[in-house]
């Protein structure tokens, strides 16, 4: 046990460096466009050095990976919340979290630089340009944990399929909106309808 001290600290300073910097990230993104912060401007709102960032997280581009990263984990949480209170229905549950997901969403520092007029902002073109396959296999295999631990006994195979569909409708939602996110919340259940009807009323797991 004593052994395994060590090391177990070492991962808990490490997950705490990680938080302190990509809330600093964000504090700096709600703030002005992603093309004019810096990694120097990063470590000083940390409250660490620049190296200990680039130590970190590689370089801007990679940095950038892991904010969109974490900031998909903290709409997730508030998705896992929402689908607690909701557990007695998979349809309501879907409506509520996806509403609450558009929501939290909308107003996200990273969602509105990812909206931003094609040119205004170079955060999209990072992205795009990094394998942007660990993102989202990141908040699937997430919302599939959900889905899982509140109803155990439905199928494994379909939960990671309605999973990917839901992360990539709620991507698409985001950053396209056509309405609002209550309409919108409801057309997916709607698409989705038979499918929770096929997988048949699980109340509670």
């Amino acid at each position: 046990m004593i052994a395994d001290e060590p090391k177990r600290y070492a991962d808990v300073s490490r997950t705490l460096l990680r938080d302190v910097v990509l809330r600093a990230t964000d504090g700096l993104l709600a703030e002005r466009p992603w093309r004019t912060i810096t990694i120097a401007q990063v470590a000083s709102a940390s409250g660490v050095s620049r190296q200990t960032v680039y130590n970190e997280f590689g370089n801007r581009a990679e940095l950038a990976v892991a904010y969109a990263s974490w900031a998909g984990d903290q709409l997730l949480d508030e998705v896992e919340r929402c689908v607690a209170e909701h557990a007695g229905d998979l349809r309501d549950a879907l409506v509520a979290a996806f509403t609450v997901f558009l929501d939290l969403g909308a107003e996200h520092a990273l969602v509105r630089s990812l909206g931003e007029p094609a040119g205004a902002d170079d955060l999209v073109a990072t992205l795009a340009g990094h394998d942007a396959n660990p993102i989202i296999t990141r908040a699937v295999a997430r919302l599939s944990g959900i889905i899982t631990t509140t109803w155990p006994d439905l199928p494994a195979g379909e939960v990671s399929a309605v999973s990917e569909v839901l992360v990539r409708l709620a991507i698409s939602h985001l950053l396209q909106p056509t309405g609002g996110s209550a309409a919108a919340a409801q057309q997916v259940a709607v698409v989705l309808t038979p499918f929770i009807v096929h997988l048949g009323p699980r109340p509670g797991g």
